[in-house]
């Protein structure tokens, strides 16, 4: 399928352009990484980024019909109308900047990692999972078990929160469901 980030599109495969992408790299650390990528390769990644993006729910409804043609309806879930997330209402003409700047971290991970989604089945633990906790005076890190991994995010949220938890952050409010909104951030601070 060809790369196509056209706003409410009919045969939209991402909701970012290549464009919108870069300018939200621009004022990140991973910047140098992202640049070095072709606009090829910046297209296959967002394509993907956004196909796991597609297995989550989120606030308001599909905008309907696509921007395109009057006879068919919006290939993605973004653009949406009526979602309300920190007093900001979700419209038809655009995509909120939080789901912008998942899509393209996101894009960049699965760039970096593109089996990552790919269950591969049992393997070994690692010795670590992420920091728990971290303490600044007389300098402390405490990391998550590995093994405890799944407590910290809804077993039942879509594996893509799974692996990639900041997402739930980012996010934030734009979700809904079970693992979405205030439900799994509750859990995640708790």
């Amino acid at each position: 399928m060809p790369f196509d980030s056209t706003l409410g599109g009919s045969e939209s495969t991402s909701y970012d352009s290549v464009e919108t992408a870069d300018a939200v790299f621009a004022n990140s650390l991973n910047n140098a990484a992202w640049t070095a990528l072709t606009t090829e390769q910046k297209q296959v990644a967002l394509m993907a980024s956004t196909t796991a993006l597609e297995a989550l729910t989120y606030l308001g409804d599909r905008c309907s019909p696509s921007k395109d043609d009057a006879d068919k309806p919006q290939a993605l879930q973004w653009p949406r109308s009526g979602g309300v997330c920190k007093g900001i209402t979700s419209s038809c003409s655009s995509i909120p900047l939080p789901i912008e700047q998942a899509c393209a971290f996101l894009a960049l991970d699965l760039h970096n990692n593109p089996n990552s989604l790919i269950p591969i089945g049992p393997g070994p633990v690692p010795e670590q999972g992420p920091v728990q906790t971290q303490k600044l005076g007389e300098m402390s890190v405490t990391y998550f078990n590995p093994a405890d991994q799944g407590s910290k995010v809804d077993p039942g949220a879509p594996i893509v929160l799974q692996k990639w938890p900041y997402l739930v952050d980012l996010m934030s409010c734009w979700l809904s469901g079970t693992y979405g909104s205030s439900k799994l951030l509750w859990r995640v601070r708790s």
